[in-house]
């Protein structure tokens, strides 16, 4: 089977970006670098997801009172 080819000076910039310096790619380039970026993508959420939950467990709002140390008896 004959390798078809995508002229990527035609294609939006962040296609271009990801294959700067290239003005052609194969399909099978351009399909491996979406599937490779879904997996970025993959990852990248469940790292958030991770931190996410480690700020929920470990972390607890400060009132404004608490980061200025001050209390009601500060103003009797």
């Amino acid at each position: 089977m004959e390798d078809i080819y995508v002229d990527l000076r035609t294609q939006s910039v962040w296609i271009q970006k990801e294959f700067e310096g290239q003005d052609i790619v194969s399909i099978e380039e351009l399909l491996e670098k979406i599937s490779d970026l879904r997996s970025e993508l993959d990852e990248t959420k469940t790292d958030f997801e991770i931190f996410k939950q480690d700020v929920e467990d470990n972390y607890k709002r400060v009132s404004i009172e608490e980061q200025l140390d001050i209390t009601d008896k500060d103003f009797i």
